[in-house]
């Protein structure tokens, strides 16, 4: 017990530390906040409708979570160390974005829950489940760095029953389709009698796929341009993992990038994963 007490009480000041002098503001905002059950934000978001018309457009899509709200604070991300680039570039990301980006930039509405409402998250099972440990971080992110004039859609709006056949798939119909993904979630989908033998396919790191980026970035250059036709032909599903940051940079380039992540997989394994969020 005791060994397990210094433990803690170490872990305890390497996290006071790490905050206190990389992260000053977020530490004593997130203190101050955290005992305020009705504190909420008011970020305004896309209808669904809305979104869809964005995606019509031309528009590329980028969802920022709760792994890439850690990285903005030091923390590892499932699959993704935390790197002094890395963070830079979601910085990069955020700070920049408004209505007139490229990119439309999804984080999820519980940003606007209170800290009780979160507490007491019930979901569409009637589960009482608290979210509060993992989205307090985006409340305070949001408050510190996020621009309050534009608006966001919902970053779990793939994840949601029926939500990718809603959005995405009359819209990519009418493309060519290309798919980023791992070699496992790549073999699901060709198996998958919802696939397509038309889809072109680009395989990442299951792990660490930022340290890929350009790799990922190149290969995706490479096989539209191969085909001869422009740009706009295309639109690239990506569920690829922290390698997401060269979303900002290939839709200024006029090449339309969908962030799906695991609503990918969930539609065709035809699972729902909306209460693991």
């Amino acid at each position: 017990m005791v060994i397990n007490m210094i433990k803690k009480v170490f872990w305890m000041y390497n996290v006071v530390k790490r905050y206190i002098f990389k992260d000053t503001r977020y530490f004593f905002l997130s203190i101050y906040r955290y005992f305020q059950n009705n504190y909420r934000n008011n970020a305004k978001f896309y209808t669904e409708k809305e979104l869809i018309d964005l995606i019509k457009a031309g528009k590329s899509i980028l969802r920022i979570g709760d792994g890439e709200i850690g990285l903005l604070h030091f923390c590892n991300a499932v699959y993704q160390l935390c790197s002094d680039a890395i963070r830079n570039d979601f910085l990069k990301i955020i700070k920049n974005y408004n209505e007139n980006s490229q990119y439309v930039l999804g984080i999820t509405e519980f940003v606007n829950y209170t800290n009780m409402e979160l507490k007491n998250f019930v979901n569409t099972e009637g589960k009482k489940i608290n979210r509060f440990p993992v989205w307090r971080q985006l409340k305070i992110t949001y408050e510190l760095i996020f621009n309050k004039n534009s608006k966001y859609f919902d970053a779990l709006a793939f994840y949601k029953p029926g939500g990718f056949e809603r959005i995405v798939l009359p819209y990519i119909k009418t493309k060519k389709v290309v798919i980023v993904t791992n070699k496992e979630n790549k073999e699901k989908i060709m198996a998958s009698p919802l696939s397509s033998n038309t889809y072109l396919y680009i395989t990442c790191e299951n792990e660490n796929a930022y340290e890929s980026r350009l790799k990922i970035q190149q290969d995706i250059i490479n096989l539209i341009g191969d085909k001869g036709l422009p740009i706009s032909d295309f639109v690239v599903i990506f569920a690829g993992g922290l390698a997401k940051t060269i979303i900002y940079d290939m839709s200024h380039q006029g090449y339309q990038i969908l962030d799906i992540g695991w609503g990918l997989k969930s539609y065709y394994m035809g699972t729902n994963i909306e209460n693991l969020i």
